[in-house]
């Protein structure tokens, strides 16, 4: 069907009033109904670096009657700190280095000043005839094709570069057990994940230095990373993403720029806040029961407002009944950050969520990683979708601020036409012209152009499934966000499918 252009102002009328049909009949995206599938693990196989633990020296720290867990953990007898890297058998070959602490004492107490050794994994997709042997670190799951003495890493691709995830676990942790598993199934979906020890139990409970060394320590780390010859051309600098559980929750909203209270009295009562580490190149982060405080100590501030500075996207995974941190303060976190965010919480859990609880907020946390650290645009439009997971966590999304697009992508609706530049359909760019060729319902579209773009924006994307979806369209003077799906090949038409005034 063709329309004149002295049609134009009825064919604009008709069309804004079918789309506000739409928005009022309730058949939007914008409504949650989506159940997606736990996470599973992705298309590439993993490699990870050295941990080759000494016999030797593990012998020797039993017979002194302790065990790796200690070290794991971190250790202080008689105010020697011991750490897991006298464990390593081959530490020119591990990821690991020495931190220079500034000499700040009211941050870092008696570690001002000092070096302090840090240790961990990298994970990362690698080929599928890489036939390195598995390694387990004192026990199951195993690190998958760890490299051995003087290998270096085998990436997927020689030429492509990563998105980068760090890791920061609980106070007292370590990244093993089910945390291993993870860093596989990331790295399988195209991520290299990199994971510290922290050693947090090198200093007593209630000395600032314990978390005010994490931040420091993970941003000393991606230094390190991306400086090493073997890594630096595979990671991509300009997409890091944080994901952090407990503590590392905490070390996550420090690094975006939360400031927090030091644990003594006179700090809580004055609301002293203070600025750890920073660190600008993290885009996003995703958390898992991110601690914010307990009973008379709220971390971040007097009301949570420590946060107020942090405008980058944001998301918290937490337990309702929770005796570790009070979830009125994450909370108060919550409502007090200023940009893109995201609450979701399960109902009857604790700290240390149940198997089902943990596969749900992992599964969150990947697609709002894939959304805002690989600027995914189908992830970003499951996130604007998602009601639940399908295990058996009881997860419930109850805050969310979701980004609004930059009017600079609009699409305007002129001419009979949508034009659309730089959608992206799998991983290249088009600029698209959709005609209408019916403006009453079901309103329909019809692909006339397709061309190359070398647009340094996108307006829209198209999934594989068939869903071609616009954030912004201008009609008039009204912005709608728009989907439509593909209803004939032959022609190439589109049928509107949803419509949400902005």
């Amino acid at each position: 069907m063709l329309f004149k252009k002295t049609d134009f102002k009825l064919l604009a009328a008709q069309f804004l009033l079918s789309l506000m049909l739409v928005f009022q009949t309730g058949l939007l995206a914008a409504e949650r109904t989506l159940v997606i599938q736990p996470l599973q693990d992705g298309p590439m196989k993993v490699g990870t670096t050295n941990f080759t633990i000494n016999n030797f020296s593990l012998n020797q720290l039993l017979s002194e009657g302790l065990n790796a867990g200690f070290l794991q953990e971190g250790y202080n007898a008689n105010s020697e700190a011991r750490y897991i890297d006298e464990l390593l058998a081959y530490p020119d070959d591990a990821f690991s280095f020495q931190l220079t602490v500034p000499n700040d004492s009211a941050l870092y107490g008696n570690s001002a000043g000092t070096i302090i050794p840090y240790a961990g994994y990298i994970f990362y997709p690698t080929t599928a005839s890489n036939s390195r042997s598995d390694y387990d670190v004192f026990q199951p799951p195993s690190l998958p094709r760890m490299q051995g003495e003087g290998e270096q890493p085998i990436f997927a691709s020689d030429t492509e570069k990563y998105p980068l995830i760090v890791y920061s676990h609980g106070v007292g942790d370590h990244p093993t057990g089910d945390k291993i598993n993870l860093f596989s199934t990331l790295a399988s979906h195209g991520y290299i994940v990199m994971a510290l020890y922290h050693g947090d139990y090198r200093y007593s409970q209630f000395d600032p230095q314990q978390f005010n060394l994490r931040p420091l320590a993970v941003k000393t780390a991606i230094d390190e990373l991306l400086s090493d010859p073997a890594f630096t051309d595979h990671i991509d600098v300009n997409k890091i993403g944080g994901m952090g559980e407990s503590y590392g929750g905490s070390t996550m909203l420090a690094l975006l720029g939360a400031k927090k209270l030091n644990p003594d009295t006179a700090s809580v009562i004055s609301n002293n806040l203070l600025t750890t580490t920073t660190d600008e190149r993290i885009k996003a982060a995703a958390t898992i029961v991110p601690y914010a405080g307990a009973g008379i100590y709220p971390f971040f501030g007097s009301g949570g407002t420590g946060v107020s500075q942090i405008s980058r996207p944001f998301m918290a995974n937490s337990a309702t009944v929770d005796a570790e941190t009070d979830l009125a303060m994450v909370q108060q976190v919550i409502n007090n950050l200023t940009g893109t965010k995201y609450l979701i919480e399960y109902e009857g859990e604790g700290h240390e969520l149940s198997n089902g609880a943990f596969q749900d907020a992992n599964t969150w946390s990947k697609i709002f990683l894939d959304a805002f650290v690989k600027e995914d645009p189908d992830a970003l439009n499951t996130l604007a979708s998602i009601q639940s997971v399908s295990s058996s966590g009881q997860d419930s999304l109850t805050v969310v601020t979701e980004p609004k697009p930059a009017p600079s992508t609009a699409v305007t609706f002129a001419d009979n036409q949508l034009i659309v530049p730089g959608l992206i359909a799998g991983t290249d760019k088009y600029d698209v012209t959709l005609t209408v060729l019916s403006a009453v319902e079901p309103i329909t579209f019809s692909l006339t152009d397709a061309v190359p773009s070398s647009a340094s924006y996108s307006a829209g994307s198209y999934s594989a499934d068939g869903v071609l979806s616009i954030p912004v369209v201008l009609v008039g003077t009204t912005r709608y966000s728009v989907s439509f799906s593909l209803t004939s090949m032959d022609p190439i038409v589109f049928t509107l499918t949803g419509a949400e005034e902005l």
